[in-house]
């Protein structure tokens, strides 16, 4: 699954996003104690599914590498910083 976000969200300070309310945090320990608050039972939270879509973030900027999906990264913290660089 291939993920092309905007400039604005990828400069946005919050780089942990909660799945459920979309509330962001500065770091992971926050976003844990975060979800804690949600009470939702531990079987929920795996995936129902075995199948496993592996997703990748393509980079904005048309002139760059990684624009391409071929040469996307793999996870939002990292195109968050390709970006800002």
């Amino acid at each position: 699954e291939v993920v092309s976000l905007s400039p604005k969200t990828l400069m946005e300070s919050d780089r942990y996003i909660c799945e459920i309310c979309n509330q962001g945090f500065q770091r992971d320990q926050n976003l844990q104690m975060h979800r804690r608050r949600h009470k939702v039972p531990w079987k929920l939270l795996k995936r129902a599914t075995p199948e496993v879509r592996k997703r990748v973030y393509v980079c904005p900027e048309p002139s760059c590498l990684h624009h391409d999906p071929c040469h996307a990264l793999g996870d939002l913290v990292g195109i968050k910083k390709h970006f800002r660089r």
